[in-house]
């Protein structure tokens, strides 16, 4: 929104109360001043609604230039909205396809593109035969939306069962604007092992640019923990070409034709494999990663898309290397209370770049998913190796600091080289 309006851009924000648990106060009181106009939208994830709250605030449909949504559960909404509008989004069915895991398989599958073995499921007797003819260990997840705290990696018929067992309980835990998408469709799939990529893909409806492959951290025998990222990604130049062309190829199929995307994909002894498409810019800390590494920004290149402007071939070049990790508790637990309360300051002189919500007698669940961490630490180095490292010791003196222990991390880039 900053950039936009630096650009000249004219910004409306469309909000809902039922997504202010991803932005903290400060955050949305920051959004609120940066907008032109701010419209509140109760049922956010209805576009006609949407198209009704614009044009009751005066809002001209054909002044519109473009509709963004940084927001995964609002993807689908934000292309309708713009389809509806005239303006410029990416196509609704692309982002269905890629918003629905097992039509996003079936697709990868039908244009003959490398791919892992999966099934849809709605109940445990289904998900049982298919996990068996998969093979275990095996990933159930949600079909649509935000589904990493109803995720389980699953290594035995009995984790299976514990999954449709738990399902209805975790599912009712969740925030309403995250429980919207969800139905009673589930995905079981191989599970591809080897390390975890993310590509950032970029379009304007011609040119197709791979911007940055970013290596992901991972929980030790629990891949569905996600713990941070790392530019440059540590492949060879070779193999990162064909990791990044994979992504591409799986966008086209799917019809992704306008935006910056996403792309999950597992580094395979066989090739690449998918994880899965999320078609919307990389959330989280991903872009400060990126621009820590590159100087450049993930934000501008999608605001530069939606003002109609043509997309650079070139992928960001790599100018230092940057990693972070997320303090994230590994069960959970209650911080010591003579903490003292501006603890963080004294490691803030070592960072790139940080922050934490930790304080003195924090209680402090066990990662889950992503809404389980309580800060991240930043570091840059000359090489994606010493930047790892560095992060990983600054993390393991922060959990000896708040006495309690975190989540361990998968093997990362040194580990991998040896």
């Amino acid at each position: 929104m900053e950039y936009a309006r630096e650009k000249g851009d004219s910004v409306t924000l469309l909000w809902s109360s039922r997504y202010d648990f991803m932005h903290t106060p400060a955050s949305r009181e920051r959004a609120f001043g940066l907008a032109d106009r701010a419209i509140e939208v109760t049922e956010l994830h209805d576009p006609r609604a949407a198209l009704r709250a614009l044009h009751a605030a005066g809002v001209h449909p054909g002044g519109v230039d473009g509709v963004i949504a940084t927001l995964h559960m609002l993807a689908g909404t934000a292309a309708r909205l713009a389809e509806l509008t005239g303006a410029r989004g990416p196509s609704p069915r692309g982002v269905a396809a890629a918003r629905d895991k097992a039509a996003c398989r079936r697709i990868v599958d039908e244009h003959g593109l490398p791919n892992v073995r999966y099934a849809e499921v709605t109940e445990a007797g289904a998900a049982l035969a298919a996990a068996a003819d998969i093979g275990y260990p095996v990933v159930v997840k949600p079909v649509c939306g935000v589904g990493k705290n109803v995720t389980t990696f699953a290594r035995s018929p009995q984790d299976v069962e514990r999954h449709f067992q738990e399902a209805g309980a975790r599912l009712d835990s969740l925030e309403q604007g995250f429980a919207v998408d969800l139905d009673d469709r589930y995905i079981l799939e191989e599970v591809a092992v080897g390390p975890l990529y993310s590509v950032e893909v970029a379009t304007d409806g011609t040119t197709c640019t791979p911007l940055v492959t970013v290596r992901r951290k991972l929980g030790l025998g629990n891949p569905v923990l996600e713990l941070g990222s790392t530019v440059p990604c540590g492949l060879p130049p070779a193999a990162e070409r064909e990791l990044s062309a994979y992504a591409v190829d799986v966008c086209r199929a799917l019809g992704l034709d306008l935006g910056l995307f996403h792309v999950e994909v597992i580094g395979t002894a066989d090739g690449p494999r998918l994880v899965e498409v999320n078609p919307r810019i990389a959330g989280g800390t991903v872009p400060e990663v990126v621009r820590a590494a590159t100087g450049r920004g993930l934000f501008e290149v999608l605001v530069d898309l939606y003002d109609g402007e043509p997309l650079s071939p070139d992928p960001f070049p790599v100018e230092t290397a940057a990693s972070h990790t997320f303090l994230a508790a590994q069960e959970d637990c209650v911080v010591r209370d003579d903490l003292p309360a501006d603890w963080f300051e004294a490691f803030r002189p070592r960072l790139h770049s940080g922050s934490t919500s930790i304080g003195p007698g924090s209680r402090l669940l066990g990662m889950e998913g992503n809404t389980t961490t309580y800060g991240v630490i930043r570091m840059v180095a000359e090489d994606a190796v010493r930047a790892e490292a560095a992060c990983t010791e600054l993390r393991e003196e922060i959990s000896e600091l708040l006495g309690f222990p975190m989540v361990p991390l998968a093997p990362g880039l040194l580990e991998a080289r040896s």
